[in-house]
């Protein structure tokens, strides 16, 4: 039955996918759209494979690793409140992004172009410190981690609103990028998080007999022989990565780490092999949507895709707290 429904999102996605790439701010029929991804022939073929096709499989990719992420460190910190940004990565993508542009604006220093390379590197060391920081005689306890991952990003967002103040020109760039976009994304944009969200997956679905112990609590999993630090540290690290990857490049995209692995326990169980799977196939199916919403609502404008998975995120949230909370 679970094989029967993860196959059924494999097609709902690639259907998701084909049927995106119409959208933009010139509607493409869905014939020609068939006729430019599968035939040489069509007027269209440049924009749907340049502009089109390239963006639609970074949403894919990004909402997956968002997603797997978020549901790996649901079930590691027991927390049904936890999302990939936990441990200050997304601040630290934010800072590193409008040093960038802060630096290109006031200083007259190239490094816009460079603006995914120092994000990536600002976010993972802003998780790397909450880390280091949360560490206690070789143990990491979930509070400590958590608080660290607060206070990481109070510090960032400070040091990024303060930025923001002293830039001048690209401040509407700064601002788009805050809250996630993927126009102007092209094939080069896609290698690294693809690499980074498929690594994630391997190293998660690989260990999540582990994860599915340790969901149960520390003690039982320490009992049952599980090293349970090793564990965490291997998850927190490579879940990092993979969002520092995902965010450098898109910007930050809020709720499809948080949402989709509740969505996905509904359907597809709790196992986190399954899960993991099952969350990267609905965590791309959804930002793959918001997309399409996002560069089509004010054509031939589009908005943010971080404000699309607001509107649809936060109704969504809402509800499961107050199922969770009527349950209890």
């Amino acid at each position: 039955m679970k094989i029967f429904k993860i196959f059924s999102a494999i097609i709902l996605l690639l259907f998701v996918a084909i049927v995106s790439t119409m959208f933009g701010g010139v509607h493409i029929p869905f014939r020609e759209t068939i006729k430019s991804l599968f035939t040489a022939d069509s007027e269209w073929k440049q924009i749907i494979w340049n502009i089109r096709l390239p963006r639609v499989l970074l949403s894919i990719v990004a909402g997956a690793g968002l997603a797997a992420v978020g549901g790996a460190f649901q079930g590691l910190l027991r927390n049904p409140l936890v999302d990939p940004y936990l441990l200050g990565v997304s601040s630290g993508a934010s800072f590193g992004a409008v040093l960038s542009i802060f630096l290109a604006d006031a200083y007259s220093i190239s490094l816009i172009y460079k603006t995914p390379l120092i994000s990536f590197a600002s976010a993972l060391f802003a998780a790397i410190m909450a880390i280091v920081l949360s560490r206690r005689n070789g143990t990491t306890p979930i509070t400590d981690l958590i608080l660290s991952g607060v206070l990481i990003s109070i510090l960032f967002s400070s040091a990024t609103v303060m930025l923001l103040m002293l830039v001048r020109k690209n401040i509407t760039h700064a601002y788009v990028w805050l809250f996630g976009t993927l126009s102007g994304t092209g094939w080069d944009d896609l290698p690294v998080p693809l690499m980074a969200t498929a690594l994630f997956i391997f190293l998660s679905v690989g260990l999540s007999e582990q994860l599915n112990v340790i969901s149960l609590g520390e003690t039982q999993a320490k009992i049952s022989g599980v090293n349970v630090e090793f564990v965490k540290f291997l998850i927190y690290i490579a879940g990092s990565f993979t969002t520092a990857a995902i965010v450098s490049v898109t910007g930050v995209i809020g709720f499809v780490g948080l949402i989709t692995p509740h969505m996905t326990r509904r359907i597809f169980g709790s196992e986190h092999k399954t899960l993991i799977i099952s969350s990267a196939l609905t965590g791309g199916i959804f930002l793959c949507v918001c997309d399409a919403f996002a560069r089509s609502i004010v054509r031939p404008s589009e908005l943010p895709i971080g404000v699309i998975t607001a509107f649809v995120g936060a109704p969504v949230m809402f509800t499961i707290l107050k199922r969770s909370g009527s349950n209890g």
